[in-house]
C-alpha cells in the first residue's frame, strides 16, 4: 500500500509540473490558434533564471517570484515582433519560428550556465520529510502538489470570475466577434502569450529542485505537454488539469509497473483521442489554419534549364576530386540528407501535408539495414530496398488515419505516431540496441567498390541524389503530381470535381515515406551505426528546418536547405560554438522575411533582374 501511494504522489507531482507547462500552451492555441514549439524552452529558461536568482539571494522563493518576469517580457517581445506577422500565414511557419527560438535559446543557456546538469535546492523548510501513513515521503513534492492545486484553483477564478478572464473566454470562442464588440484583441494576444510563457517559466523554477537543470530538458518536457493538451482539449483550462493529472500518474505507474510499455500506451492514448475526438476531452472544436503559404507551381524543364542542370552535374562529378576526405563525406552526407528532405517537400510542399514525424520512416529505414544484417546476415542494400518498402507499408497504416484529418490534428497525429515507433526503438533492446543503438556489422561494396573509400561513399551518394531528383520532378510535372498540387491549392475544389483527394493523400504519404526509408537505408551505410535519435521528434523538426529554409514546393530548395543546414552544423560549429544560435538566426530570418525560403529567394531576385532588364 505504501508504494502505491508513494507512486500516486509522485505521479501528482510530475502531473502539476505538466500541468504549468500545458495549462499556457493550451490557452494559447485556444486564443491564439498559435502552436509554438518553443514552449519547453520557457520552461527551461524559467529554471535557470530561477537559478541565478538563488545564487544572488540564497531564497528559493524569491526565485519563484521573481523568475517568470523577464520570461514574460521576452515572450511579449516575442509574440508582438515575430509571431504577429505570422498569424495570416498558417502553422507552417509559425511551428518552424518557434523552432528556430529553441535553438537560440538552447545555445543562451548553454552559454550562460553551461552543459553540466545543475540543481535548484528546495527552500531549508521543505527539505525534510514527512510520515503519512507508513510511508516516508518528501515535503518539497507533498508542497507542490499543494501549490499546482493552488495555481489552477487561481487559474480557474481568474478566467471565470474577472473581467480579463472573460475577454479571454471570449476570444477563445470567437476572436473576432469578441474584437468586433470592443476587445482589444492585439493587446489580449500579447498578454497572454506573455501570461503562458510565465506558467511555463513557474514550472521550470519549481521543477528545479526535483528534474534538475540541463540543456535540452525544454525538448523533454514539451512531448508530454503535447500528449495533455491534446487529451485534455486545445484551449480548455480543465482539459489540461485533467489531461495533466491523468498522464503524470499513468506515466509514473507505468514506468514502475510496465516500463517496456509506459511509453507506448501513452502516445496510443493520444492517438485514440486525436481519432476519436480530435478536440479533445474537455476542448472546442476549431478549424485549422492552412498549412503554409506554399504556392510555388512547378515549371517542366527548359533547354536552359537542362544545360545549367548539365553543367551543375559536371561540378558535382569534378568535386571530389578537389576536396579533402572530410569534405566529401560530408557532402555525401548533404546528398543523403537531401534526398529525406525533398521525400518530405512531396509531402509538405506538393501536398501540403505538414509532419511532424518523417523521421519514423527514415528510422524505420536505417534499422531495417541494420537488423537484417545484424541478425540474418542479409546484404545491406537488399536490406535498403527491405527498409524502403517496410517504410512504405507502415506510411499506408499509419497514413489511413492521418489523411483524414488535417492542420494541427494532422500535425499532432504524426507527432503521435512517429513517438510511438520511438518508444518501441528504445525499448525492443534485443532487437534495436535500445538507447545504446545498433552498429552495422559490414558496409556492402557498391558495384564492386569498397564504400569504406569516400570517393566511392561520395558517389554513390550523389548518384542516388540524381536518381531520386530526376523522379520526383518527373512526378511532380505529371498528372498525378498536379493532382497533388491541386488537393494543396483547393482540397475541396479537387473533391467537387471527382478525385478522391484521401486515397491521392495517401498516396503522396506513402511515397514520401517510401523515399524517406531509403535515405534512412543509405544513412546506415553511410553511417555505420542507427540509435533511437533518429526516430525522435527534434529528428523530424531537423529536416523540416531543412526543408523550409531552402524552399517548400521546389524539390532543389530542400536540397539546398540540407546543405546549409548541415554545413552550420558541421563546419560552422568547427569554428564558432554558437552555431545553434547561428542555425536558429539563420532561420527565423528566412521565415520573417524570405518565406519562399533561400531557393525563393534567389528565383525572385533572377526575376526581378531580369524584368529590370526588360
Amino acid at each position: 500500500m505504501e508504494v502505491f501511494v508513494a507512486q500516486l504522489l509522485n505521479g501528482l507531482v510530475y502531473g502539476v509540473l505538466l500541468f504549468l507547462m500545458a495549462a499556457g500552451l493550451s490557452l494559447i492555441f485556444g486564443l491564439m490558434n498559435v502552436v509554438s514549439l518553443a514552449h519547453g524552452s520557457f520552461f527551461m529558461l524559467g529554471a535557470y533564471v530561477g537559478l541565478s536568482i538563488f545564487n544572488a539571494t540564497g531564497s528559493f522563493w524569491l526565485a519563484l517570484i521573481l523568475a517568470p518576469i523577464p520570461i514574460i517580457i521576452a515572450g511579449i517581445v516575442i509574440e508582438r515582433l515575430f509571431m504577429r506577422p505570422l498569424y495570416r500565414r498558417g502553422h507552417m511557419d509559425q511551428v518552424l519560428l518557434t523552432f528556430g527560438f529553441t535553438f537560440v535559446f538552447l545555445d543562451f543557456v548553454q552559454t550562460v550556465w553551461g552543459r553540466s546538469v545543475l540543481r535548484l535546492p528546495a527552500p531549508e523548510a521543505l527539505q525534510g520529510t514527512l510520515h503519512i501513513g507508513a510511508g516516508v515521503f518528501s515535503a518539497y513534492r507533498l508542497f507542490l502538489i499543494g501549490f499546482g492545486f493552488a495555481i489552477a484553483l487561481l487559474l480557474w477564478l481568474f478566467l471565470e470570475r474577472s473581467r480579463i478572464g472573460a475577454m479571454v473566454r471570449a476570444g477563445v470562442d470567437d476572436a473576432q466577434m469578441a474584437s468586433g464588440l470592443g476587445g482589444n484583441i492585439p493587446a489580449l494576444f500579447s498578454g497572454m502569450f506573455g501570461f503562458g510563457v510565465a506558467l511555463a517559466a513557474l514550472g521550470g523554477v519549481a521543477a528545479g529542485p526535483i528534474l534538475g537543470l540541463y540543456p535540452g530538458m525544454d525538448a523533454e518536457i514539451l512531448i508530454p505537454a503535447f500528449i495533455v493538451i491534446v487529451i485534455g482539449g486545445l484551449g480548455s483550462l480543465r482539459g489540461a488539469f485533467a489531461g495533466s493529472l491523468v498522464i503524470g500518474i499513468a506515466d509514473t505507474f507505468g514506468k514502475a509497473y510496465l516500463p517496456s510499455l509506459a511509453l507506448f500506451l501513452i502516445y496510443l492514448t493520444m492517438i485514440l483521442v486525436l481519432l476519436v475526438r480530435p478536440q479533445g476531452l474537455f476542448g472546442i472544436k476549431y478549424a485549422d489554419a492552412a498549412p503554409a503559404a506554399v504556392s510555388t507551381t512547378p515549371v517542366p524543364p527548359t533547354n536552359r534549364t537542362r544545360i545549367v542542370e548539365f553543367v551543375a552535374l559536371a561540378a558535382l562529378i569534378a568535386l571530389p576530386f578537389t576536396v579533402s576526405d572530410y569534405g566529401r563525406t560530408l557532402i555525401a552526407e548533404i546528398f543523403i540528407f537531401a534526398i529525406f528532405a525533398m521525400s518530405l517537400d512531396l509531402l509538405l510542399g506538393f501536398t501540403g501535408l505538414m509532419s511532424l514525424g518523417h523521421a519514423a520512416f527514415f528510422g524505420l529505414g536505417a534499422y531495417a539495414v541494420g537488423v537484417l544484417g545484424n541478425m540474418f546476415g542479409i546484404n545491406a542494400w537488399i536490406g535498403v530496398v527491405a527498409g524502403s518498402v517496410l517504410a512504405s507499408l507502415a506510411a499506408g497504416l499509419i497514413g489511413w488515419f492521418c489523411v483524414r484529418t488535417g492542420g494541427v490534428t494532422f500535425l499532432m497525429l504524426t507527432l503521435a505516431f512517429s513517438q510511438l515507433v520511438f518508444s518501441i526503438a528504445l525499448k525492443w533492446r534485443d532487437v534495436t540496441g535500445g538507447s545504446d543503438g545498433l552498429a552495422i556489422a559490414d558496409k556492402p561494396s557498391f558495384f564492386g567498390f569498397d564504400l569504406s573509400s569516400s570517393l566511392t561513399m561520395y558517389f554513390m551518394a550523389l548518384i542516388f541524389f540524381v536518381l531520386v531528383f530526376w523522379a520526383l520532378r518527373r512526378l511532380i510535372n505529371a498528372p498525378l503530381g498536379r493532382v497533388f498540387i491541386g488537393i494543396r491549392e483547393n482540397e475541396q475544389r479537387m473533391l467537387a470535381i471527382g478525385y478522391p483527394t484521401l486515397a491521392y493523400k495517401l498516396l503522396s504519404f506513402t511515397i514520401a515515406a517510401a523515399l524517406a526509408g531509403l535515405a534512412g537505408g543509405l544513412y546506415a551505410i553511410f553511417n555505420g551505426f542507427i540509435s533511437a535519435d533518429a526516430l525522435y521528434w527534434t529528428a523530424s523538426g531537423d529536416v523540416l528546418i531543412m526543408t523550409m529554409l531552402g524552399g517548400a514546393g521546389t524539390l532543389i530548395g530542400p536540397a539546398i536547405g540540407s546543405g546549409v543546414f548541415l554545413l552550420m552544423k558541421n563546419v560552422v560549429s568547427s569554428y564558432n560554438e554558437h552555431w545553434l544560435a547561428i542555425i536558429g538566426i539563420t532561420f527565423i530570418c528566412c521565415v520573417m522575411f524570405f518565406p519562399g525560403g533561400i531557393w525563393g529567394a534567389i528565383r525572385g531576385l533572377h526575376l526581378r533582374t531580369r524584368s529590370a532588364k526588360s
